[in-house]
């Protein structure tokens, strides 16, 4: 089993549909993990139906039982980030979920001991079909929860679960270089780096860059919407140059890509140039993955052969 992760500095740079038309190309036998909970778009890209589902726990939440509340206010006055508000009408109070940061600083300061703790919702998981015969494993964090990190972790695990031995497992990793990201690239076999051609698609691919070489993980990088500034071009070619990463080439802005997507197709289901060029970075980086998924075979035999002997 092979995992391919493909990343980008910054939103927007092409990601998700460079990650769908590679997903498309190895086909049924590919299972493609939608690791961008914050903004999941492959179902989108891939035309998926939800086969299962289920809620996703982060952690702890609070409430207040109205029954046992006194109305004292010591809570919202302990509350630093002022998530505990009084009903006028009623005199009672409540936790407002989207600003709680689950401290428990009112849980210790309540007299009454109004205040319970239950486990949270914080989004759910699914599993589902997909127009191109191959299964996505994907999930939606609840706007304002804070822990995107585990509930990729949460998509990868699914996504293993669903790959048999010979699979290529194609996750979409969030974008940038936080937690979520980090997540996203853990026991990857290859990183693939979407570098857009723009100021802050170059600025914040290097910072992706510096990220993944302190990982020490095989990577290979490419450029997208290319053609729209030669300057910019040369400046994110020169950046991979720079980071000696192998360049699978560059895929040019064109609006024949943006209608595919926007038609439900794939960027290698067009004719013409722009699918040309998708088309030949995708086999630059199909020759690698052949090239990881020859040497994991060749060291299991190995292993297995030195296990007999032993």
């Amino acid at each position: 089993m092979i995992t391919v992760s493909v990343a980008s500095g910054k939103g927007g740079a092409g990601k998700t549909s460079l990650a769908a038309a590679l997903a498309s190309v190895l086909g049924p036998g590919c299972i493609f993990a939608d690791c961008d909970v914050d903004a999941a778009n492959g179902a989108i890209a891939l035309g998926a139906s939800i086969k299962d589902r289920e809620p996703y726990f982060a952690g702890p939440g609070f409430r207040i039982e109205a029954g046992a509340c006194t109305a004292c206010g010591i809570c919202a006055s302990t509350c630093r980030f002022s998530a505990i508000r009084r009903n006028p009408g009623t005199g009672e109070y409540s936790i407002m979920p989207g600003l709680c940061e689950r401290c428990g600083a009112c849980l210790d300061a309540c007299p009454a001991r109004a205040i319970f703790v239950y486990e949270k919702q914080s989004g759910e998981l699914f599993v589902s079909d997909t127009r191109l015969g191959l299964s996505l494993a994907h999930a939606e964090l609840v706007p304002g929860e804070d822990s995107s990190g585990k509930l990729v972790r949460k998509v990868r695990e699914r996504a293993g679960d669903l790959a048999e031995e010979d699979s290529v497992i194609v996750v979409d990793s969030s974008p940038g270089i936080g937690c979520p990201v980090i997540a996203s690239l853990s026991g990857s076999d290859l990183v693939v780096i979407v570098v857009e051609a723009s100021v802050s698609g170059i600025r914040d691919a290097g910072r992706l860059i510096e990220l993944v070489a302190s990982t020490n993980k095989k990577a290979v990088a490419l450029i997208n919407k290319a053609g729209l500034d030669r300057s910019m071009d040369l400046r994110a070619r020169e950046l991979i140059d720079r980071s000696g990463l192998p360049y699978a080439g560059e895929i040019p802005f064109d609006p024949a890509l943006r209608s595919a997507e926007e038609s439900g197709k794939t960027w290698v289901s067009l004719d013409g140039d722009a699918s040309i060029r998708v088309r030949t970075v995708l086999r630059a980086i199909g020759g690698v993955i052949d090239g990881l998924a020859r040497k994991k075979a060749r060291t299991s035999r190995e292993t297995g052969q030195e296990k007999e002997k032993a």
